[in-house]
């Protein structure tokens, strides 16, 4: 296609297929010299990735050596592959071959290389069929200079056509291997490497029924491949939790799962070292950047339990001022226990959970959404979905005084309006710093080394009131 201001590079079929490329290893050998394992030769392929961007991959073939010297391409790998993290082994016979050199080719062909290769070279011009031999003189920003016939030319149309490939470019990363055998047998060999490229997530939806009692919840994982490469038919198992990526330990880990959960519809879960995997029971394809999702799982009326929760907080920095108001809406929670008779019980990995209602139309509407950690069995999940509009809570220091240099006592009212057309329970925190004391006509208890709790009843159109006074000491 004829385009002004542009020139195409065109390298026909036979000439690619019958470039050499000359990338000298030791010994004397080049790449193009070396006989070529692709992916067609390809026996099993594992695919374990984690949280943080990283996968390991595992890819079983078969290689028929020679007795002596080999000299090996090992293709259709990731481009982003950490060359430091190959590892190569026999599963046939280890002892009978050894790996004595790898070198990893990664000089990949692109526009700016080819012809910065051929400047001072000859090249064709092709414009709309009539074709002209020339001598490219220099390529800067895109733009292309020739002397053809005598006469320079500054970016011309048409296309360039360049007789051959240059020495030393590669189409695709490339492993390049010296392997001594000792006899001329087949090997079923295994091939291990870290790569960059490969993530994943959880993400969840749930529906919360009318009464907001129970919710119906699925999980999917979505499986990010921009790896530059793709994996057929792959075994691929999903780790959830926090890998240390400086050193090998933690990854290597893994070798030594033990079954610890339970069965999904599509995963296995087990648990190994102090994380959790995921391994999905039949093979899936990872297309060359291609976002998969798969199920993760599926559980049904699910309960739950709603919290509206007010968090005051007395900072003794900005000191106390009587007749001080502060007025907030309710926050809204809904908390469920993931356990086997919540109909759950496996292990969550982290992700974000959208939440659902069914409107009087019968039509979900979405309602709040929240970040969940790394959850594990028996332990409770609480989701933020938004602020009540209904519920107000009014909260005023009725006293005020200091006690000492690093002391004070204060007293406080809590008014919590219920506006909603149903009978609530609110929950009321409090928090101080330092040691302190509290009493108060209203039931409470401390919760933690900061925090008092309250739990009140509100009627449908009331106000409740906690009362309460406390004396802290820095």
């Amino acid at each position: 296609m004829r385009q002004r201001g542009m020139c195409l590079i065109v390298i026909t079929a036979c000439l690619v297929v019958g470039a050499m490329i000359m990338v000298t290893g030791s010994g004397g050998y080049a790449a193009s010299q070396a006989r070529e394992i692709s992916g067609a030769s390809r026996q099993g392929l594992y695919v374990t990735v984690y949280n943080n961007g990283l996968a390991l991959i595992k890819d079983r073939r078969e290689i028929a050596l020679d007795q002596g010297l080999n000299l090996l391409k090992f293709c259709d790998i990731a481009e982003l592959i950490d060359p430091t993290s190959v590892h190569f082994k026999s599963l046939s016979a280890p002892g009978n071959c050894t790996l004595l050199e790898q070198n990893y080719e990664y000089d990949l062909i692109n526009r700016e290389k080819l012809l910065q290769n051929y400047i001072g070279k000859q090249v064709i011009l092709n414009n709309d069929g009539i074709t002209q031999e020339g001598t490219l003189l220099a390529f800067a920003d895109g733009k292309i200079t020739l002397e053809v016939n005598g006469k320079i030319l500054i970016d011309p149309p048409g296309k360039i056509e360049l007789p051959r490939l240059p020495s030393g470019l590669i189409t695709k990363p490339t492993l390049v291997w010296h392997l001594k055998s000792k006899t001329a047998m087949k090997h079923l060999v295994e091939v291990t490497y870290l790569t960059r490229g490969l993530s994943w997530r959880a993400d969840y939806v749930a529906g919360l029924d009318a009464s907001d009692k129970f919710l119906d919840l699925t999980g999917w994982v979505s499986i990010n491949n921009e790896s530059g490469a793709s994996y057929p038919d792959a075994t691929v198992k999903l780790v959830a939790g926090d890998v240390n990526i400086v050193g090998e330990r933690a990854v290597r880990a893994m070798a030594k799962a033990q079954p610890a959960g339970g069965t999904t519809q599509q995963f296995d879960e087990k648990g190994f070292f102090e994380y959790h995997m995921y391994t999905l029971n039949r093979p899936t394809t990872l297309n060359s950047n291609q976002l998969k999702q798969l199920e993760l799982l599926t559980a049904n009326r699910v309960p739950v339990k709603k919290l509206y929760l007010f968090e005051w907080s007395s900072d003794p920095r900005a000191g106390g001022v009587i007749g001080q108001k502060q007025v907030a809406n309710a926050r809204v929670f809904i908390q469920f226990t993931n356990a086997a008779d919540s109909g759950l019980g496996m292990p969550l990995p982290a992700g974000r959970i959208r939440i659902y209602k069914s409107g009087d139309d019968g039509n979900l509407e979405f309602i709040g959404e929240d970040e969940i950690k790394h959850t594990a069995k028996d332990e409770k999940v609480t989701l933020y979905l938004g602020n009540a509009f209904d519920i107000v809570g009014e909260r005023t220091i009725t006293d005020y005084r200091k006690t000492g240099a690093n002391s004070y006592e204060q007293a406080c009212s809590i008014k919590l309006r219920n506006h909603k057309q149903e009978d609530i329970e609110v929950v009321v925190h409090e928090r101080f710093y330092g040691d302190w004391t509290l009493t108060s006509p209203a039931a409470w208890k401390k919760i933690d080394s900061g925090t008092a709790e309250f739990r009140v009843k509100v009627p449908k159109g009331k106000e409740a009131e906690i009362l309460y006074k406390v004396k802290v000491t820095q």
